[in-house]
């Protein structure tokens, strides 16, 4: 089971909409030669170089010195790296790194957590402070300071992300000054390797098989969980997750493109994050990230996924789903960034321009936030109240928008670069679809615990009802079910339609209940609306047939 389980988390493509999956689907399309060969901590990607004349298209950075522990030591780079069989920094190197930082400078903590990965290895982070009581948990007695969470190697296999956060680490250590001007504005924590088993074995999962970003609506490892707690505890206003992506992915009905861009990056664009997040993060850090990228002469574009053997090209930009790490946080109103370089599957190639792209691309976001902290301070805190008292409708189900545009590709043939046309399935804005008036609440029974417990993992606070409830309701009657062809994550995803009814009901005293009245509120939305695509109903976690009634009641103003 292990195998199998493994292996659709993989492939991926079935989900019960019946439509390609996106993050999810491309999950199956990077790593597509696994399907056959899915073994235990044995799932590294073919190594897939540029030929001699598309190397040339990716040149040294000569601009960025880079400070972490690859380029600090090149004699630390593990043997396997140039062949794609590993990462090139050891646990034993980076927290060397890490403890060494700690050492001389008092302005940096490093923390090794109880906590550890699925097999035992240790999660490092470091607090990054010059409060005179710094707090790595927020509380109603913190200071008025912006607070930022950065974090690398979700996934095994993609070195990039975790090396241009100690990258940065490196440049705030080597400019005392710099570091200063920063963290004046903000309190940083960093995790630079969220996926030490991962990263051991250089497979994008867990040691379980489990894909560690598609695990935040059953979070089925006791490691999710962990860093969660984390996460929340900390209470970011802005959060960066650091990826890479499949570099020699070929496109086209002859297999003939590849991707040309050194980074993709995206903020998030769920519509139950309040429209102040998404507007500043659209309009005040896209332009920035992005001339970054353009002073460097780095390539950059939005993420997105596509299906590689078809013409005309359809690309579909960043989805909304919550079951992805990024998105979950961003619905307890965080301003959230994900970046991607491009770097699956080349070993070592490329590598000081990968690492200096990411780092481009994450110290845009860190350098903005400095130079703004007091407006991204307000922006967070100011849409969180006023999601908190809003009377938005909320979003259930939504879509792209299509437009068309050209995309950076090499011609694998020949190498050289060349523009293509796609048609681009646009995120900025999604579409609602479908839509229901905000409740005030939802309360289900005390026997479903586990629902209870999940969303208070993702920061939802859950109350136990102390006297029994009677009143008039909004139900969900299933009129229609969906199962999907293949296990996804452990489970089999159920697409689900429901007719509400108004009804009076009584619960009794202990039973949940979750008010809609906070700013995790939006992550409520999306896990108890049963026909969204990430809902408790779809993951099975509250299991229901055609004729049931959903356990969940939405409770009116």
């Amino acid at each position: 089971m292990m195998g199998l389980q493994c292996l659709f988390s993989v492939v991926g493509f079935c989900r019960p909409t019946g439509k390609m999956t996106l993050r999810t689907a491309f999950t199956g399309l990077l790593c597509a030669g696994l399907a056959t060969a899915v073994r235990y901590n044995d799932n590294q990607v073919p190594l897939t170089k540029d030929g001699e004349e598309a190397a040339k298209n990716f040149p040294e950075v000569k601009q960025i010195d880079l400070q972490s522990p690859a380029f600090l030591d090149p004699k630390s780079i593990a043997a396997g790296f140039d062949n794609g069989t590993s990462g090139p920094t050891s646990d034993a190197t980076l927290n060397y790194f890490l403890e060494s930082l700690a050492s001389r400078n008092d302005w940096l903590t490093y923390n090794n957590p109880s906590f550890k990965s699925d097999e035992g290895r240790s999660i490092p982070y470091v607090f990054l402070s010059t409060s005179s009581q710094p707090e790595i948990k927020a509380n109603s007695s913190s200071s008025e300071k912006l607070r930022v969470y950065l974090q690398g190697g979700v996934h095994g296999n993609e070195p990039g992300g975790d090396q241009a956060l100690l990258a940065l680490l490196g440049k705030f250590d080597a400019n005392s000054t710099w570091a200063a001007s920063i963290l004046e504005k903000m309190d940083i924590m960093i995790l630079p390797r969220y996926n030490p088993d991962g990263v051991a074995y250089f497979q994008r999962f867990l040691a379980t098989g489990y894909d560690p970003n598609r695990d935040h609506i059953r979070f089925a490892s006791q490691q999710t969980r962990e860093v969660k707690a984390l996460i929340v505890d900390f209470s970011p206003h802005v959060m960066v997750d650091a990826h890479e992506y499949s570099a020699n992915r070929a496109y086209g009905l002859k297999d003939q493109w590849a991707q040309a861009v050194d980074g993709q990056f995206d903020p998030m664009k769920n519509l139950n994050i309040h429209k102040d997040i998404r507007e500043y993060s659209e309009e005040v850090f896209v332009p920035r990230i992005a001339g970054a990228m353009d002073k460097l002469n780095l390539r950059w574009s939005p993420y997105i996924t596509g299906n590689a053997r078809e013409e005309p090209l359809v690309f579909t930009q960043l989805d909304t789903q919550a079951r992805a790490g990024d998105v979950s946080l961003a619905l307890t109103q965080v301003m959230v960034f994900l970046t991607e370089t491009r770097g699956i599957g080349l070993g070592s190639q490329h590598f000081q321009r990968r690492v200096a792209s990411g780092l481009t691309m994450i110290e845009a976001i860190v350098q903005t936030a400095a130079d703004k902290a007091e407006e991204v301070y307000e922006v967070v805190e100011g849409a969180r109240q006023k999601f908190i008292d809003g009377v938005d409708e909320v979003v259930v189900t939504d879509s792209f928008q299509p437009t068309n545009r050209t995309w950076d590709f090499i011609d694998l043939p020949t190498g050289k670069l060349v523009e293509i046309p796609v048609q681009f399935l646009s995120s900025t804005p999604v579409k609602s679809n479908l839509t229901r008036s905000r409740p005030e609440a939802y309360i289900f029974p005390q026997a479903w615990k586990e629902a209870a417990d999940r969303l208070r993992l993702n920061g939802v606070t859950v109350e136990n009802i102390r006297s029994e409830f009677r009143g008039e309701v909004e139900a969900y009657n299933v009129t229609s079910i969906e199962l999907a062809s293949t296990v996804y994550q452990g489970t089999v995803l159920n697409k689900v339609a429901t007719d509400i009814l108004q009804k009076e009901i009584t619960m009794p005293a202990g039973s949940f209940w979750v008010s809609t009245r906070q700013a995790a509120a939006g992550y409520a939305f999306t896990v108890l609306e049963p026909e969204n695509i990430d809902s408790y109903a779809t993951f099975n976690i509250l299991p229901v047939n055609v004729g049931d009634e959903y356990p969940v009641y939405r409770v009116l103003g």
